[in-house]
C-alpha cells in the first residue's frame, strides 16, 4: 500500500533540523604556568586556563551543506534565523564550566549545533547556502578546572655541564662495549664548551594515557647576545635537530619533539610522557657568566583533554557520525627562569682516573675483590654482565653523598702472560722459572653534582683498598 500527502511545514515554534554536517570540530584547552629552576625551586599557575569548542560548516552545497539540507530548509514557512544540524555530546564535564551551553531535558549533556541561515538570494542570483562562498564558524568558550590535577602537567628540568673530550656516558653500554671501552679509556682534556641540557616530563591521568601523542610544540630561550647560529649547536638525543634564532624575541627557538612515555611503575593514577635530552652546545658560553638568569617558555601539546573533557559528534538526525572525528588537543605552556648561578653550582663533574696493579692475574677472585672494597667504601655495588669475565668487565656503584649521587662507573679490563724468574746460587747454577701472571687496569668514571673532591676522594680510597688486597697475591712475591 503506497500512500501519499504534503510534505508537514515546519512549527515556527520547532527548532528548524537541516541534514547538515559540520567539516572540522574542534575542542581546545589551554593552560599557563610558570616555573623557576634553582636551589629554590617552585612552580605556580600563571592565569587561569582557558577551553574552546569550534565547529566549521562551509555553505558548499555539496559534501557539508548538501543540496538536501537546502532542501530542509526550503520547507519552511518562513527562512528561519538558525537551524539545528546536530548535537555534540560531551562526557566528563564536571571539571569545566559548561553548565550554562549544555542543552536542558532529555538531551542534557550535549550542546545544540545550531547554524546561521544567510538571507536567501532573489531569483536568478546564487543561493548563498550551497555557493561555496562562505561558511559558518560556531565557536563556545569555557575555563576547565585545574584543582583536580594531582601535580602540574608539565615540568622543565634544565642544569649546566663542562663536558671533558672523553665524550663517556654510562647510559646503552650493553648496546655497544667496545666503542665505551674506547671511550672509557681515553686520556681527558676540557673542552671550552658549555652544555645546557633540558628534558620536559608531562603528567597526564592513566586512564588518557591509552593511544595519547604528546610532544614539545616549541622550546623558546632568551639569549643575551646576537649570536650567529654556527655557533650553537642543538642535539635531541643522538640526532643534530634544527635550531633558529628570533630577532623579535631575542631567543633561541626550536620545535617538534616527540615525547614518549616512560616506564610504567604499575601503580598510581599517573604516567609521564618525557622528551629526549636535548642538548644545547654553547661554544662560547663567556656571555652566559655576566647574566643571572636564562629565562624561556616551553609550549607542550597532547591529544587529550586535561579536564577530563570527551566528545561525541551526532548530526540532525540523532546518527553517530565517524568523520569528522573530534579533534581534541591541550596545550601547557610553562614559562621558566634558570637561575644560572646556582646552575653553574649545581653542575655535574666527571672525574675520571686509571688504576693500574701490575702482577695481578685477572680472575672472578679479583672481581671480587673490587666489588667488596666498594661496599667496604660504602657504595651499592652491581656487575650487570658477569658473563663477560674478568678480562673486560664493566662495574657500577652509587652511593648518597649529600642531597645529591655519587656515582662510580668502573671498566676492569684483564690481561694474562707469562713471568720469567731467574735465581743465581752460589757456585754459579742458575735457575729460571716460568709463573702465571698478569695485569689488570682499571678505567673509574665518577660523576657528582656541584663538587668533583667527594669523587677523587672515593676514587684514591678505591686504590689503597685495592693496593693492600692485592700486595698480598702471591704473584707479586
Amino acid at each position: 500500500m503506497r500512500v501519499s500527502g504534503p510534505l508537514r511545514k515546519a512549527d515556527p515554534g520547532e527548532a528548524l533540523l537541516a541534514r547538515a554536517r559540520v567539516k572540522r570540530a574542534q575542542i581546545r584547552e589551554l593552560y599557563f604556568y610558570r616555573q623557576e629552576i634553582s636551589e629554590n625551586a617552585a612552580r605556580y599557575q600563571e592565569k587561569a586556563p582557558k577551553g574552546r569548542i569550534k565547529l566549521v560548516l562551509p555553505y558548499d552545497g555539496d559534501q557539508y551543506f548538501s543540496r538536501q539540507a537546502r532542501r530542509d530548509i526550503g520547507h519552511a514557512r518562513r527562512p528561519p534565523a538558525e537551524a539545528m544540524i546536530g548535537h555534540l555530546v560531551l562526557t566528563g564535564f564536571e571539571h569545566a564550566n559548561l553548565d550554562g551551553l549544555l542543552d536542558e531535558g532529555p538531551t542534557h549533556g550535549s550542546v545544540p549545533i545550531k547554524v546561521r541561515i544567510l538571507d536567501l538570494a532573489d531569483p536568478g542570483e546564487p543561493d548563498p547556502l550551497v555557493a561555496d562562498r562562505s561558511a559558518c564558524i560556531i565557536s563556545h568558550n569555557y575555563v576547565p578546572d585545574t584543582h583536580h590535577f594531582k601535580v602540574d602537567p608539565v615540568d622543565v628540568d634544565a642544569w649546566l655541564r663542562d663536558p671533558d673530550d672523553a665524550g663517556f656516558s654510562p647510559i646503552d653500554v650493553d648496546r655497544d662495549f667496545d666503542r665505551k671501552r674506547l671511550q672509557i679509556m681515553r686520556q681527558v682534556g676540557f673542552l671550552p664548551e658549555l652544555r645546557l641540557h633540558m628534558t620536559v616530563r608531562l603528567v597526564i591521568p592513566r586512564e588518557q594515557a591509552t593511544a595519547a601523542r604528546a610532544k614539545v610544540r616549541q622550546v623558546f630561550i632568551s639569549w643575551p647576545t646576537h649570536t650567529s647560529l654556527r655557533a650553537l649547536r642543538l642535539k635531541v638525543g643522538v640526532m643534530n635537530h634544527p635550531i633558529r634564532y628570533n630577532p623579535r624575541r631575542e631567543g633561541l627557538e626550536w620545535s617538534d619533539i616527540t615525547m614518549e612515555p616512560e616506564a610504567d611503575p604499575g601503580a598510581g593514577d599517573l604516567l609521564t610522557f618525557a622528551s629526549p635530552q636535548m642538548i644545547l652546545v654553547i661554544p662560547q658560553p663567556g656571555e652566559l657568566y655576566q647574566e643571572t638568569s636564562l629565562s624561556g617558555q616551553v609550549k607542550v601539546t597532547v591529544n587529550r583533554l586535561l579536564s577530563g573533557l570527551d566528545a561525541r559528534l551526532y548530526d540532525a538526525t540523532g546518527t553517530l557520525r565517524g568523520q569528522p572525528q573530534v579533534a581534541r588537543q591541550s596545550l601547557v605552556s610553562t614559562k621558566f627562569e634558570l637561575t644560572l648561578d646556582d646552575a653553574f653550582a649545581r653542575r655535574t663533574l666527571s672525574p675520571h682516573q686509571q688504576l693500574h696493579f701490575d702482577e695481578v692475574i685477572p680472575a672472578e677472585t679479583r672481581i671480587d675483590d673490587v666489588m667488596m672494597a666498594l661496599k667496604n667504601l660504602g657504595f651499592r655495588a652491581d656487575d650487570p654482565w658477569p658473563d663477560q669475565g674478568p678480562e673486560k668487565r664493566w662495574l657500577y656503584a652509587e652511593r648518597p653523598e649529600g642531597p645529591d649521587l655519587l656515582q662510580l662507573v668502573l671498566y676492569v679490563e684483564g690481561k694474562q702472560h707469562k713471568s720469567r724468574r731467574q735465581r743465581t746460587v752460589p757456585g754459579g747454577m742458575t735457575y729460571r722459572t716460568e709463573l702465571d701472571s698478569g695485569e689488570l687496569r682499571i678505567y673509574a668514571y665518577g660523576r657528582l653534582a656541584r663538587s668533583s673532591r667527594p669523587v677523587v676522594r672515593e676514587m684514591n680510597a678505591l686504590r689503597v683498598a685495592l693496593r693492600e688486597r692485592f700486595d698480598r697475591l702471591p704473584a707479586r712475591r
